[in-house]
């Protein structure tokens, strides 16, 4: 995919909308058909190139058959009408909550991850697959829009509606895409080297959460000591008013629920150093297939607790220690960190549990040479997808020495290798 532009006419919540989806492309193969996942949602015309196209619904997938093949290498422009709904939601399979469009009390966010992007709008929903994004959001006059990005153009519109237009300014993957619309109000600061932050608050929450959301700077600056530059041009919050308690690592505007920065400091920033180390390991560097997770959250997680050891919460040592005990519970549960079963994309083994991979790799290789091959893993590979061979790679060339040995029984293995440097853990045992 070259690009996507989405343009939502939204009315109100609960409501359904009309909508469309504009997505050019190169063929990298003749094509008499294509597939596009697309769920939900009453579909109302197809064309490629202007001309319509057949299309029928298979399961998940918009199957089109355009009037005229599609020659290899050319470029075409696929363009989707629908109407959305945003009472067709998904319930995850393998965590707390829904995906696709969720409720607030005016409004609306998305939460696409894993593959709720095709609840929303038409897609080539991969996490590998990138691609600029175009949005164009139609409100009433008061209510707020956000987008991933850069707020192009604010214009008014007929019968007294607001049309929002964001840029991504960079491409980005189907499950990180962001679409809000509320009773915004637009916080702004400034984070280092003059690096743009704004928050999105929900007019009655912003005065309640202000005192977390003010530590972004200091976040940022913790983490490009670690993982080098920021890898985007600007960063926010969004404050999610719903019930749903998972916060979300949306490109350049991650999602942070409403009870998470009305708690307690230590739990509000584990959520917000989290999704923030996610701007680096798994929307920067994205995954290269599902099973390679462990690398996107493990790292989110691991310097999540690392941040937080020093911080008011518990030490590393003791968070690794207690993962230790688990882990062969949860490699039985629930696969390997580089091998899940289905469907158990978002367990305990892709948090801590893979954290805990990186900690016994720093504790293998020493702290220098660990912290150097993290900052090569976040440079080498920005913007690109990259999976678990790729580090494995990595690491053993930045450490001169090849530690595929010493990786694959963490990453693969059906039990808990020994932790180096700490002889005296143990694992507790598993008993079907």
């Amino acid at each position: 995919m070259r690009r996507y532009a989405l343009d939502f006419d939204w009315r109100a919540p609960g409501t359904p909308f009309e909508a469309g989806a504009t997505i050019t492309a190169t063929a990298t193969q003749a094509l008499s058909r294509f597939d596009l996942d697309f769920a939900g949602n009453t579909l109302h015309r197809v064309t490629v190139d202007g001309r319509t196209a057949r299309a029928k619904r298979d399961g998940d997938e918009l199957v089109v058959t355009p009037a005229r093949p599609v020659p290899d290498g050319a470029a075409f422009t696929v363009r989707v009408t629908y109407t959305a709904d945003p009472a067709q939601r998904r319930h995850r399979r393998d965590a707390i909550g829904e995906y696709g469009w969720v409720p607030t009390p005016d409004g609306t966010v998305l939460y696409p991850q894993p593959d709720g992007a095709k609840m929303i709008f038409p897609a080539d929903d991969h996490p590998s697959l990138r691609a600029p994004f175009t949005f164009r959001i139609t409100t009433p006059a008061d209510r707020r829009a956000v987008a991933n990005g850069r707020l192009v153009e604010r214009a008014p519109r007929p019968g007294g509606r607001v049309r929002w237009t964001y840029d991504s300014e960079e491409p980005i993957a189907a499950q990180l895409v962001q679409v809000a619309i509320g009773g915004f109000e637009f916080a702004d600061g400034t984070g280092p080297r003059g690096l743009p932050v704004r928050d999105v608050v929900p007019e009655d929450l912003v005065a309640d959460t202000e005192e977390y959301r003010s530590l972004t700077p200091e976040h940022l600056a913790w983490l490009e000591q670690r993982l080098g530059p920021y890898p985007f041009r600007r960063y926010g919050v969004l404050v999610a008013d719903t019930d749903l308690p998972v916060a979300l690592e949306t490109q350049s505007l991650s999602v942070v629920p409403r009870d998470s920065l009305l708690g307690d400091r230590v739990h509000a920033e584990r959520d917000l150093v989290h999704e923030l180390t996610h701007q680096w390991t798994g929307d920067s560097v994205a995954l290269r297939r599902w099973s390679d997770l462990w690398l996107s959250e493990g790292h989110a997680r691991f310097y999540e607790r690392l941040y937080s050891d020093s911080h008011g919460g518990v030490s590393l040592e003791d968070a690794m220690r207690d993962a230790y005990e688990q882990h062969d519970r949860w490699r039985h549960d629930d696969g390997a960190p580089a091998e899940p079963t289905e469907p158990s994309l978002f367990r305990n083994i892709r948090y801590d549990g893979s954290a805990l991979v990186l900690y016994a790799l720093r504790e293998e290789v020493g702290e220098e040479t660990f912290e150097r091959i993290e900052r090569t893993w976040v440079t080498r590979y920005r913007g690109r997808a990259a999976g678990t061979a790729d580090f494995v790679a990595l690491a053993s060339g930045v450490a001169g020495r090849d530690l595929k040995p010493f990786l694959t029984p963490w990453l693969y293995g059906p039990h808990t290798p020994p932790m180096p440097g700490h002889p005296d853990w143990r694992v507790d045992p598993v008993e079907d």
